[in-house]
């Protein structure tokens, strides 16, 4: 039956298998036995359809059209698979006439059709409806011969394979030649907003620096450098102490205020005037240079360095009008806090302290149980301190805790009960290195690596001189001594604290409102372009880099276009600069909404009743940060009329302060639990189920397992 069409529909029983034989013929397939049941020979005497494809690397599809036609003899065996007979396919695989019979059927692509006939895809659609064919991929048969094509598929497939790559390679230089023109104009476009941002870059040369003096303090904790500057503002009667933390400022506001000089506090959520004051002990950010008063002091000024914050502490140095500066840094910093003097033409002096009492690395480690009494222990999570603390109350032993997610004033409560002997030991996280003044004779590290919100490295030799320094505050105590309690550890702090900590290299600047209006695109756009142009003078780019701007960032892109364009820019700039982090993200994001419909902004979410455990501690710690986002918007006068219950907001945060400072003063449910279980686990325990538990799930396992043989 070759060369018509013949589909055999039959059961699937021996004798069907027989009745194909005539139909199969009598060629094997090249390698195939010939076998003693009727279907072993009829599979040995024809090919499958997927094997047929192979052996003519012909699709499918198309021996199925060709056998319709009828130039194939398709069959169909019991098994319901289709089948061609091994003659067909050999003649066909060595006769190129029969071969191209079968592969008039394929259906050939119009771009190849057009790349062949060297025209446009178009062009070729309408010789293609011209010549009544269809318009989408025609069959070979239809279209072979016509128009000078080659009259056989193999030989048209060759010369479009090879039309087609060096049409390729044209498109992609042209691709290439247009890609390349995009980028000069994108460069040449920045090149242009660097400039013109350049250009608007602060001018911090001027002739009122003739007047002004930097006195530069330098060095290690515990060296008096806060001392003596305070003793300067005092005696200049007006200006400003600035300060990385409202626990800092406020700790100053209470210190000149004893001493009978007058101080008001300024914090980004509060304002404690102070009759007669014309001093202020401020956080950095919320300085205003324009009435700098005639001294100001920039304390930890290392800050300039860093990503997020920095660039208060920029503005500080280089734009106060004040005719004296006091800056307090450590060693490290020096070099850079000069050099940006230096560019600004103000005339500067350093003042070289030493450390007031003795300090040195402990012979050997400590044990949690036998850490001694007034000592700092390091650790750098708030999961870790909690573990911490719950452990040593287990061992009888008394403390407090500060890490960075309290509120200020909780840290400052517990940080007073351990500078008046209430307790014995204060669990802190790095938070404990910025200028607390606690009565420490000990820093014990029970951790030598931190996350620093990108990775998990081991301590600088800077963070450990810095935290390390909180030991043997000068008055306070008679010394001091930095350990650890392991080994491994105690050698690493050793190294670190015996090595020079590297000198920062950069200072930091942020965008302002006129910088933004230079640049195209929404909010987010306009702070991400700065940030990647770098627009700073040639002359400072040796030392000033661009802040980290990912959280003004975020923020930005949860607002739309018209609503920064209601809002006006300065002030969606100000409220990206809210001070906030993931978990207050969406709280925020209605308190905007609420100003953006000319609507009271929303109170603080209301935080469980009682604090029981690790789990609602965090909870009350989320709910007051959220209400420091309420009263930082409260206390800018663009939103403060939408803020209401400010007072009430104030009344409520204290409320739950206390709350948080109540439960750190005895056991909550912290520390990590079996989550099988819930029995408690050991401090650095690496497994999130107890040992009993995992080897009763392990039992458990082994008698589900089939035995063999059963």
């Amino acid at each position: 039956m070759s060369g018509m069409a013949d589909k055999q529909s039959v059961q699937p029983n021996d004798p069907a298998w027989e009745t194909l034989l005539p139909i199969c013929g009598s060629m094997l397939r090249p390698g195939a036995k010939d076998g003693s049941t009727a279907r072993s020979r009829v599979l040995a005497r024809t090919y499958s359809l997927s094997k047929a494809s192979k052996r003519l690397g012909i699709r499918a599809r198309v021996l199925e059209r060709a056998g319709q036609k009828g130039v194939l003899t398709l069959i169909t065996d019991p098994d319901g698979e289709t089948r061609i007979p091994a003659t067909e396919v050999e003649s066909a695989f060595r006769n190129d006439i029969q071969r191209e019979a079968i592969a008039a059927f394929e259906t050939v692509r119009i771009s190849h059709l057009a790349v062949v006939n060297d025209v446009t895809v178009t062009a070729m659609q309408r010789r293609l409806k011209r010549a009544g064919l269809k318009n989408g991929e025609p069959l070979w048969g239809d279209v072979r011969g016509k128009w000078g094509m080659p009259w056989t598929l193999r030989e048209f497939l060759l010369i479009a394979d090879a039309k087609m790559q060096v049409w390729i390679a044209q498109r992609q230089q042209t691709e290439q030649q247009r890609w390349r023109g995009a980028l000069e104009q994108q460069w040449e476009e920045q090149a242009a907003l660097r400039e013109k941002l350049v250009a608007a870059f602060p001018t911090w040369k001027h002739d009122g620096r003739k007047t002004q003096k930097v006195r530069l303090h330098v060095g290690p904790p515990n060296s008096g450098k806060t001392h003596d500057a305070l003793k300067a503002l005092a005696r200049a009667g007006s200006g400003w102490y600035l300060a990385p933390l409202r626990l800092l400022a406020f700790e100053v506001f209470d210190r000149l205020n004893a001493r009978g000089v007058l101080c008001n506090l300024l914090t980004g959520e509060e304002y404690i005037p102070i009759p007669g004051a014309q001093i202020t002990a401020s956080t950095i950010e919320m300085f205003d240079p324009n009435n700098s008063g005639a001294c100001v002091i920039i304390d930890e000024a290392h800050m300039l360095a860093d990503e997020q914050r920095g660039w208060a502490w920029t503005r500080a140095l280089m734009e106060a009008q004040s005719p004296q500066i006091h800056v307090l840094a450590p060693p490290g910093a020096a070099d850079l806090i000069k050099q940006m003097t230096r560019a600004a033409g103000i005339p500067t002096r350093t003042v070289k302290h030493e450390r007031l009492s003795s300090i040195r690395v402990a012979e050997h480690p400590w044990k949690l149980r036998d850490i001694p009494p007034k000592t700092i222990l390091v650790a750098f999570s708030r999961a870790a301190v909690l573990e911490l603390k719950a452990a040593l109350e287990d061992m009888g032993r008394t403390v407090a805790v500060v890490y960075g997610n309290l509120p200020p004033e909780v840290r400052r409560r517990q940080a007073d009960r351990f500078a008046d002997g209430d307790v014995e030991i204060c669990i802190a996280t790095d938070a404990v290195g910025m200028g607390l003044n606690l009565p420490a004779d000990n820093v014990c590290f029970y951790e030598v690596e931190k996350f620093d919100g990108k990775e998990k490295r081991t301590l600088t030799a800077a963070e450990v001189h810095q935290i390390g320094g909180r030991a043997g505050r000068y008055g306070l105590s008679q010394g001091g001594e930095i350990g650890a309690t392991n080994r491994a550890d105690l050698s690493i702090i050793k190294r670190l604290f015996e090595t020079e900590p590297p000198p920062l290299t950069f200072a930091r600047v942020a965008p302002t409102v006129d910088d933004l209006e230079l640049l195209p695109g929404n909010l987010a756009q306009r702070l991400r372009q700065w940030a990647t142009l770098e627009s700073i003078p040639e002359a400072l780019r040796p030392i000033v880099k661009t802040a980290d701007l990912s959280e003004r960032i975020a923020l930005a892109s949860m607002l739309r276009d018209r609503e920064v364009e209601y809002l006006g820019l300065a002030n969606a700039l100000k409220l990206v600069n809210a001070p906030t982090r993931r978990s207050t993200r969406e709280y925020w994001l209605s308190c905007v909404m609420a100003i953006l419909r000319d609507e009271r902004m929303p109170l603080p979410p209301i935080p469980p009743r009682s604090i029981n455990s690790d789990a609602e501690l965090e909870m009350m710690e989320t709910c007051i940060h959220c209400a420091d986002v309420y009263l930082w918007l409260s206390q800018r006068k663009e939103f403060s009329h939408f803020a209401p219950h400010e007072t009430k907001v104030r009344l409520q945060r204290s409320e739950w302060s206390g709350k948080i400072d109540a439960a750190l003063q005895r056991q909550i449910a912290s520390g990590k639990r079996c989550i099988r279980c819930g029995k408690k686990l050991p401090s650095r325990y690496a497994y999130a189920i107890c040992d009993d538990c995992y080897y009763i799930e392990k039992q458990s396992r082994k008698s589900k397992v089939p035995q063999s043989g059963r």
